[in-house]
């Protein structure tokens, strides 16, 4: 694959049913390695990209609709994952999380992982706005 780091890169995805998380995964991983990502970088923002996508079809819209869509923005070093759901807002806790049993480790991961993370608001739409900046070897 040709590189595009120093250029600008975006793509978006609209994920219909559970399976199409794995295409995300994917498209993170070939977008991560032809930024200029590391390879532990890349499956770190892999990890992002299955929870975030996760938490949004198991969490937003209404159970008869699973609708999402995820998009990716790469500009000079940093790479932004967007994932817009319909729903009702939620928060973000910047603090210390606890897990309960299976759930709630998603968004702890996410802080952990991403330089910045933050959740806009837009009508009936929910982003949760991910970013990360390619470490410099």
């Amino acid at each position: 694959m040709n590189s595009i780091s120093g250029r600008t890169y975006g793509q978006i995805l609209v994920i219909y049913k559970r399976n199409d998380i794995a295409l995300a995964i994917e498209i993170t991983r070939k977008i991560a390695q032809i930024s200029g990502f590391s390879e532990h970088e890349s499956i770190l923002l892999q990890l992002v990209t299955e929870e975030a996508c996760t938490n949004a079809f198991e969490h937003g819209g209404s159970s008869d609709i699973r609708r999402f869509r995820i998009s990716w923005l790469v500009e000079s070093d940093i790479m932004e994952i967007k994932v817009c759901q319909n729903g009702e807002s939620f928060e973000l806790h910047n603090g210390a999380v606890y897990p309960d049993g299976l759930h709630g480790r998603g968004l702890m991961l996410i802080h952990g992982i991403m330089d910045e993370v933050r959740l806009i608001s837009e009508g009936a739409c929910v982003t949760l706005y991910m970013s990360k900046k390619r470490r410099v070897t």
